[in-house]
């Protein structure tokens, strides 16, 4: 195929798929949110009272598939295990908070030691012991699913209530131990050995789970036997609710039936033309609410930078990044906004000079100079496969990149594929030429480390397939207290742009419909809905 060549059918296609997203940037203008709803104090609800509110069903697009304590993958794991599984700490606004853990001891600069409670329980009633912390991180690591484990050397009990970590350097990093300490799913050995964990969690969580239809739904309990007292009880791990189910639903347009018809109370899939049905004046109005945030996480486009692979080729990697635009892709893909650099606002350590980058290809759709590029690399037709995730919104996403990137004559298949099998594809190189998924983390720095650290994955590559040193230093150096300033960060950011290792797509932002039965809505690390701490009205 001629590199410049283009039929009429394509024209076409492309035009049409213009006039979509321009229709959605309409619908989406037109919306309105509500700020997040706070607690009237007139009316009886949970936060006034012990009683609790009988059900919540929450919506999710995806199956999480695997509910044991490493099935890290599909993004709606986020929201369903931190209702049965807890960590040591949790981790708000880049400190660690204690949560299984009563705080930890420096014992010089590479050990720490970490104190339980001594009365800990999971929901079979299984006490948790030093030894159990240290079961549970060996699980993550056998299963390679210990990431952001730089720091990390090994764990040891010293005592039945005191775990040992021994660290490979002195701590000095902006969330450095955000994953050591804060995402490893603590469980009991004999619980883990008692159940088929991946169907049946049993975990130390304010909620046990009854049941799960794989597909369909996942139903949870309150734990009425929670192990923390009441005082020292931390107020995102609390039971307001008794019965909490997660329906499955994968077609965003079920999403607002199932809303309009009760049969669910939370979801963040409605798609954007349909948000204003449940505002005021919408047809569905009456017993809902909208609302909308700014989210952490930014969906990016991976070239697969692998020697050999068409997309190590530079100009390639930048006629496809030249060939995009990105504001006409976040519109199709519902509730986000267009990315302005490889990041998001919602950091302190984002900066909006980023934006105006000589060279950030992000803000600038030109397929004139994409075809410029084009032709100076050695694309020669081949088809690209471009993995990413089964949800509506990535796929409508990729849909238009593929459409975009025919349009200057780079000829994309899609591939979807489920989180589990995504992750295992996305580590290797012969598997895809592009690739589209989500990244987050507790800051911009640590945002940007699954996607550039090259030893994230044990495979001395990153995400990209890149393995390059000056990359690696700028990050380690801009990962240190001393290292994190804004010169240090906008050097490497633009390293990135100077290379075309990244396309910062959309941010997605948090757009949720609920019942108006909710008093507030509480989210794990401004993200993650905790149905469980949300305060619900009783009258």
């Amino acid at each position: 195929m001629n590199k410049n060549h283009v039929s009429r059918k394509l024209k076409r296609n492309f035009a049409m798929a213009m006039a979509v997203a321009m229709a959605a940037v309409s619908l989406s203008t037109a919306v309105c949110a509500a700020d997040a709803p706070e607690v009237d104090t007139s009316r009886n609800s949970t936060a006034t009272s012990d009683e609790r509110y009988d059900k919540v069903t929450v919506a999710l697009p995806s199956d999480p598939v695997d509910l044991g304590p490493t099935g890290y993958g599909d993004n709606s794991a986020l929201y369903t295990m931190m209702n049965y599984y807890e960590n040591l700490f949790d981790f708000r606004d880049n400190t660690y908070v204690p949560i299984l853990a009563k705080g930890y001891t420096e014992v010089d600069d590479k050990t720490w030691d970490v104190e339980i409670y001594d009365y800990i329980k999971d929901s079979d009633g299984n006490s948790i012991t030093a030894s159990d912390i240290v079961f549970s991180y060996n699980l993550l690591i056998d299963a390679g699913k210990a990431l952001k484990f730089d720091s990390f050397d090994s764990i040891e009990a010293i005592d039945d209530y005191t775990v040992r970590f021994h660290w490979t350097k002195a701590i000095d990093g902006v969330g450095e131990l955000e994953w050591p300490l804060c995402r490893v799913n603590i469980v009991s050995e004999k619980a883990y050995n008692d159940h088929p964990m991946n169907s049946e969690p049993v975990g130390t969580g304010p909620y046990k789970v009854t049941e799960y239809v794989a597909g369909a739904k996942i139903v949870m309990e309150a734990n009425d036997d929670y192990w923390q007292t009441d005082d020292l009880r931390d107020a995102e791990h609390l039971a307001n609710v008794q019965n909490l189910e997660y329906d499955i639903i994968a077609e965003s347009s079920q999403h607002v039936i199932a809303l309009s018809t009760d049969q669910v109370q939370y979801t963040e899939a409605v798609p954007v033309e349909n948000l204003a049905d449940f505002e005021e004046g919408g047809q569905y109005a009456e017993g809902h609410a909208v609302y909308q945030a700014q989210g952490s996480g930014v969906e990016v486009l991976y070239p697969n930078c692998y020697e050999g692979k068409p997309t190590a080729d530079i100009n390639l990697r930048k006629a496809i990044f030249y060939a995009l635009d990105n504001t006409a892709i976040a519109t199709v893909a519902g509730t986000y906004d267009p990315a302005k650099a490889f990041g998001t606002p919602f950091f302190s350590d984002y900066y909006e000079a980023w934006e105006t980058a000589e060279n950030n290809y992000m803000v600038v759709y030109d397929p004139d100079k994409a075809k410029e590029y084009l032709d100076q690399s050695s694309y020669n037709g081949e088809e690209l496969v471009l993995l990413c995730p089964t949800d509506e919104a990535s796929k409508s996403a990729c849909t238009m990149i593929q459409t975009f990137l025919l349009q200057i004559g780079i000829n994309v298949t899609i591939q979807a594929e489920d989180g589990t099998l995504l992750e295992k594809d996305t580590l290797d190189p012969a598997k895809f030429d592009l690739f589209y998924k989500d990244i987050g983390g507790g800051s911009q720095i640590g945002e940007w480390n699954r996607p550039i650290n090259y030893n994230e994955f044990g495979t001395d590559y990153n995400n990209a397939m890149i393995h390059d040193e000056t990359l690696q230093e700028e990050l380690l150096k801009c990962a240190t207290v001393e290292g994190h300033t804004e010169e240090n960060m906008t050097e490497m950011h633009n390293y990135i742009l100077d290379n075309a290792y990244y396309y910062g797509v959309c941010i997605p932002k948090t757009t949720a419909v609920y019942s108006d039965d909710f008093a507030t809505l509480v989210y794990r690390e401004h993200e993650f809905i905790r149905p469980g701490s949300c305060d619900y009205y009783l009258d």
